[in-house]
């Protein structure tokens, strides 16, 4: 979750006399072997025994997501009702290997659920109806814009159950214990994976100092990664360079440099990568300092 709130720092603000993305002087070769010896002399341990997810843990139906997301009026309801929550459950593969993981409570899955991040190409949630707006805020927007925002159709959860899903993950498909809400209104279930947020997707550390945070990908069926990256308009962004390996694959923005400081607003940009064979359990590691790519939009 943290993030999240470095992106929105870095998209916020200004950086003077920031480093080229492109990095150091050395070839882009020399940066893609040093980021590799790095993850395999530790850091690719740590990533063959955890859980890293490639989809989105909060997890509906096309129907229930249309009917979430098509009225951003809509809020859900949690009335904490006495649901026991285990504190350890097991992540499964089919290959019969297992992992011990911590669990999030009902009412932090609840509340996931209710107050989902902001995706590109999906509408935003009335903040009203996810309890984030005071009545100050809430008069002066209305005084702005001439509309009341302090509408919300409340969905109540009514039921709620632990489960089994099928999720994707770098290993393959497993079996995660999920929390299912049943929500009065909806034509369907929503269920959040319960794994505790301190056990997804472990980060190892990277090459040295730099951004918490430097890009994410996904992939589609056709061995094309889509590669998501903050990019300082201090130079032509021309494209990604890619180094694939057995055991991981490194890319890196090739940058064209306007001039030898970077002072200008970042944006986040999407460039898309085709692989020679599919990534399967690979990790996409970012050349300039050694982190591994998380799975999602930024």
């Amino acid at each position: 979750m943290i993030r999240y709130f470095v992106i929105l720092a870095l998209l916020a603000v200004v950086v003077p006399n920031g480093r080229n993305e492109a990095g150091p002087s050395a070839s882009f070769e020399g940066r893609a072997e040093r980021a590799l010896m790095t993850w395999r002399a530790g850091p690719g341990a740590i990533w063959q025994s955890g859980f890293n997810p490639r989809q989105d843990l909060t997890i509906m139906s096309p129907e229930v997501a249309a009917a979430r997301f098509g009225n951003p009026d809509l809020g859900l309801v949690y009335d904490k009702p006495e649901v026991p929550s285990p504190a350890k459950g097991t992540v499964r593969w089919a290959d019969g290997r297992t992992l011990e993981v911590p669990l999030m409570p009902a009412d932090l899955a609840a509340y996931r659920v209710a107050n989902p991040r902001a995706i590109p190409g999906r509408p935003s949630v009335n903040p009203v109806c996810q309890g984030g707006i005071t009545e100050e805020e809430r008069e002066r927007r209305s005084e702005e814009t001439g509309n009341d925002p302090s509408k919300c159709e409340q969905a109540k959860v009514t039921r709620v159950t632990m489960e089994k899903v099928t999720v994707s993950t770098h290993r393959g498909q497993a079996e995660a214990p999920a929390w299912r809400f049943d929500v009065d209104g909806l034509p369907g279930p929503i269920r959040q994976v319960a794994v505790a947020e301190a056990a997804v997707d472990l980060m190892p550390p990277g090459l040295g100092p730099t951004t918490p945070f430097d890009g994410s990908f996904e992939q589609a069926d056709n061995n094309t990664l889509t590669i998501h990256l903050i990019h300082m308009k201090c130079g032509r962004l021309l494209g990604m360079n890619v180094r694939e390996e057995p055991d991981a694959v490194v890319v890196e923005p090739r940058v064209q440099p306007y001039g030898p400081t970077c002072s200008a607003w970042a944006s986040i940009e999407k460039r898309q990568v085709k692989l020679r064979s599919p990534l399967g359990n690979r990790p996409v590691l970012d050349a300039r300092t050694g982190l591994r790519l998380f799975y999602g939009p930024l």
